[in-house]
This record gives C-alpha cells, sequence and structure tokens, in this order.
C-alpha cells in the first residue's frame, strides 16, 4: 500500500460562543486546517491541524501542501514513525500541522488493521478521559451560571482564566464560581502568562489559593524556569507547565528545571500521539503527572486526544479537552460523549470519526 495524497484545507469554524482568553483576545472562530491522506488502496485518513493564534490551523495548511504532503507521496502509510522522521528532517517547525498529517497516518493503519487508535498506542489503562470545563474572562455572576450548568452535567473541575494583577477581578471571579459551585468541585487556574515577575505571581496566587485552588496554571513566560521554579517553590497549590510545554523535549526541560508539579501535554503543540506519548513518557520518568491540553479542537483532534488520554497511566488530573463542545456544529458526523464530565473515545476502526462534507464545503476557506 502506498500514500497517493496527503492535503489539507483550511476551514474557519464558527464558535457557539465567544471566549475572552490571555491577553483579552476574544475568540469567536478557530481556524484551523482539515487532513486527507489517500492511498491506493482506497483508504482514506484525516487528521486536524489545530492552532489558535499567530500561525493559525489554516494558514499551516500551507506546510502541508508545498512540503510535508509531497514528501510522503508514494511512501508506506503503515511506516508512521519513519514517516514522521521524514516530516522533521524536512520541516523543523509546524508541530501542529506535523500532528494532522500524523493523525492521518494513524487513522489509516488503525482502518487497514479494523482496530482504534488507542490499541496502536498501547491500549487502555482506563475507559475514559476525565475533562473540566473552562470560562474565559467575564462577568462573575454569568461565569459563575455557566459553571453550574457544567457541574450539573457532571463535569467536577472549572478552570478560570486568570492574570489581571492588581486589579482584584479574578480573585472576584473565583470568588463567585466557587460560591455557586460548592466545595466538593475542583477549581483550577490559568494565566496564560500573564504575570511579568516572579514576586507577583506568587502575591497574586497566594490571594486565590484562599478559595482552596488544584492548579495553578503558567503564571510566567514560557522560557522563565527558573521563575516558575521559583513560584512553585513559594505557593501551596501545585504548579502546572503549559507554555513551557511543548515538544517531548521540553518535558525533559520542565522537569529537569524543577518548574513544576504537572506537565499540559498538547497533540497538536507535541507534533502528534505518537510525540505527546513521548512527553507523557518523560513526565512519568520525572515522577510528574500530567494532563492532555487543549487548542479547542474539533471533533477529528478531539477523538485523536481520547485515544491518547486512555492509554497515558500518568494521566491524573481531569484534561481540557472539550473544544468539541464549542462549536454549534463540528466538521464530524458523530457525536462524542461527554455523559457525566468525560470523554469517551470511539471504538470504530482508526480515530473512529468520519467528516461531515456539507460543514467542510460550508466552513472551507479556499473555494
Amino acid at each position: 500500500m502506498k500514500i497517493v495524497s496527503v492535503t489539507a484545507i483550511p476551514i474557519r469554524a464558527p464558535r457557539a460562543k465567544p471566549m475572552i482568553a490571555a491577553a483579552g483576545t476574544t475568540l469567536v472562530v478557530s481556524d484551523f486546517g482539515i487532513v486527507r491522506a489517500q492511498t491506493d488502496e482506497g483508504i482514506e485518513g484525516i487528521g486536524e491541524i489545530s492552532m489558535n493564534g499567530g500561525r493559525n490551523g489554516a494558514l499551516l495548511c500551507d506546510d502541508v501542501n508545498r512540503l510535508l504532503g509531497p514528501a510522503l507521496v508514494d511512501q508506506d502509510p503503515l511506516r508512521v514513525q519513519g514517516l514522521i522522521a521524514r516530516m522533521d528532517h524536512l520541516l523543523d517547525t509546524s508541530e501542529a500541522a506535523k500532528a494532522g498529517v500524523e493523525m492521518a497516518l494513524l487513522d489509516i493503519v488503525g482502518k487497514t488493521l479494523n482496530v482504534p487508535v488507542y490499541q496502536l498506542l498501547g491500549g487502555k489503562v482506563r475507559d475514559v478521559v476525565p475533562v473540566c470545563w473552562v470560562l474565559g474572562y467575564g462577568p462573575p455572576d454569568s461565569s459563575a451560571d455557566e459553571a453550574t450548568s457544567y457541574v450539573e452535567r457532571g463535569f467536577r473541575t472549572i478552570k478560570i482564566k486568570v492574570g489581571r494583577p492588581g486589579t482584584g477581578l479574578d480573585t472576584e471571579m473565583i470568588a463567585a464560581v466557587r460560591k455557586a459551585v460548592g466545595d466538593h468541585i475542583n477549581i483550577k487556574v490559568d494565566a496564560n502568562t500573564g504575570y511579568t515577575s516572579p514576586m507577583q505571581a506568587v502575591q497574586e496566587i497566594r490571594e486565590m489559593e484562599e478559595y482552596r485552588l488544584q492548579l495553578v496554571e503558567q503564571p510566567l513566560k514560557a522560557r522563565q524556569l527558573d521563575g516558575m521554579a521559583f513560584v512553585r517553590s513559594r505557593i501551596r497549590t501545585p504548579l502546572l507547565a503549559d507554555e513551557s510545554m511543548w515538544t517531548w523535549k521540553d518535558a525533559y526541560a520542565v522537569a529537569r528545571a524543577g518548574a513544576a508539579d504537572v506537565l499540559n501535554i498538547y497533540v497538536s503543540e507535541s507534533g502528534g500521539l505518537l510525540q505527546a506519548a513521548k512527553a507523557f513518557a518523560i513526565s512519568e520518568a520525572a515522577g510528574l503527572p500530567a494532563l492532555i491540553g487543549s487548542q479547542c479542537e474539533l471533533g477529528i483532534a478531539t477523538s485523536a486526544a481520547a485515544h491518547l488520554g486512555v492509554c497515558m497511566p500518568n494521566l491524573a488530573y481531569e484534561s481540557d479537552i472539550v473544544g468539541h463542545l464549542r462549536y454549534p456544529t463540528d466538521i464530524i458526523n458523530e457525536h462524542l460523549s461527554y455523559d457525566g464530565g468525560v470523554l469517551r473515545p470511539p471504538d470504530g476502526p482508526g480515530l473512529g470519526v468520519t467528516i461531515n462534507e456539507s460543514v467542510l464545503a460550508r466552513w472551507r476557506l479556499d473555494s
């Protein structure tokens, strides 16, 4: 079996509700890419390029169509590790584009062998992936109402965006959510590198800790590992590294610096499922638990993350992979289940999801 084509289609997915995230950025759409890999035996694999901001997923389609895709034509799609090495040799960046291609390759392998991707990753250690709901900036009362609605659906953890030092707005938001959901629900906060110095981060976090936080995510810039270690040593709440975590090599650097208690590992930012699994392995070797981060992916990449999550032994906290719920419709035909605040990977061959062609036609940007 040989690959005959690998192409990426840029799309624009409207969100059900605008989300005000890091640095006040308001997300009303997600510009992503859909990867389609075809073989000479008629098997198609699909993947998703999920990246917000900067060179977003739609722009990264160019890397697939100009460089990565042509380099894989006439290659054996079952030799996934070799094809990953081929992509890395050709392009030393664009991990989200590589992740989309790798998803498509693993989808082909799973369909060829008639097994779900989680079997290709070593098989399940759990049946479901616990997830959390993420709140962007917003009025405390309405945010508390939103949190309550997801708790009523079975979610046990709420994540709140913070990082507005000196305003009191973050503490006001946390207090409102804590009052609304009660003491039995976990609350974690995500600063998205919002603090200018380690001491400022410590001062802000200590005020928030009154409300019993589960985790504090990325208070400082990505490469400030010494500063992250300083903050970690002076707060009571475990510190989660996110922007400091991209590839599996970053997992080693963060662990060596003592910069975090927990690692946030992304499929897109790692360069794919197999690369993300390497980051999990390094985290486990360092004695650190991990969870799976999100670019608010659509259903293809959300399915991929679910396959990863059920296979990783040291997945120890609720993951952020709820992007499938942030859109009024999705690029896939299937509905992923979040009943009880957990995500279940599809059991069909490969990723277990299929493209909704009418939605793809409506959302594509190159037509």
